[in-house]
């Protein structure tokens, strides 16, 4: 028996399709994997003003503030990443964001802040900033997300299911399932790029949000013409390392390699795959 269902969190429609031997068992398991998407969702919403994050952003600039367990994984995730890639990936990007106009600014947020993630200072569960930031956690929250569901579905002794999050895709099975990728210049459009089997996809692009993606150093609009879709074995993976891909091709198969990942790169006329020697032309199949 196959169960079917979607909620919209994260900004977008969340679908969980799972496998069992009945559909007790399957709504119980779904609505447990969606109260964790939802949890998540509530802590890490940037334009929530009363969102966990938001408290962190307004208070961290002048003490220590206690993170729940989701927000320390999350936060201690994001420095690994920003460290990995030398800031390609830079969870204090939202600065650029909140001034371009993409993000809210709330009550009590610094009225001057730079990306810089060296000023996040994180001690366990709790965190404080060395200098005015504001930090957005959405680049690997939705992965997270991803991953803390499709790890409830397994806990729950499912033997397959696939969380898939607008673009942020993981599952576990015996068969594989294709990973669609809409084309950059026709997002109504789309081309089959990989098949998933047990790992988890990521894609980065600015189909309908132009200029959302931003390069941290230099503000750059990222993924202006191209997607970046990145292949790992956890969701959360591979939706940091779409925003190293994006900010720096040349530098991302080495940092893909260090991660057992592989990214694809569209553009309106062909596609590139990384490998460990560089990036190399790939066959594109039209969706059906």
């Amino acid at each position: 028996m196959i169960s079917r269902r979607a909620q919209p969190w994260l900004g977008t429609l969340v679908e969980i399709v799972a496998e069992g031997t009945d559909a007790a068992t399957l709504i119980a398991a779904s609505d447990r994997a969606f109260a964790r998407i939802a949890a998540v969702h509530t802590e890490m919403c940037f334009q929530a003003a009363d969102s966990p994050l938001s408290h962190v952003n307004r208070e961290a600039q002048h003490d220590w503030v206690a993170l729940s367990p989701d927000l320390a994984a999350v936060f201690a995730a994001a420095l690994q990443f920003a460290r990995a890639s030398d800031g390609l990936f830079d969870p204090s990007v939202a600065a650029r964001l909140v001034e371009s106009g993409h993000l809210p600014r709330h009550a009590g947020f610094p009225l001057v802040a730079a990306p810089d993630w060296h000023g996040i200072e994180l001690d366990g569960d709790r965190v404080r900033y060395t200098s005015p930031l504001l930090i957005d956690l959405s680049g690997i929250a939705k992965g997270y997300a991803v991953d803390v569901a499709l790890a409830s579905l397994r806990a729950a002794g499912l033997p397959s299911a696939t969380v898939n999050a607008g673009g942020d895709l993981a599952r576990f099975g015996d068969t594989a399932t294709p990973v669609h990728v809409r084309l950059p210049h026709h997002p109504t459009h789309s081309l089959r790029l990989a098949e998933l089997k047990n790992g988890a996809a990521a894609t980065s692009a600015n189909y309908f949000q132009p200029d959302a993606l931003r390069h941290p150093r230099t503000g750059e609009t990222l993924c202006a013409n191209t997607s970046v879709t990145v292949l790992a074995g956890d969701c959360m993976t591979a939706d940091a390392l779409t925003k190293v891909v994006a900010a720096d091709p040349a530098l991302a198969p080495s940092v893909l390699t260090r991660h057992g990942a592989q990214a694809i790169v569209l553009d309106g006329e062909r596609a590139m795959r990384s490998d460990t020697d560089g990036w190399h032309a790939l066959p594109l199949v039209r969706a059906a």
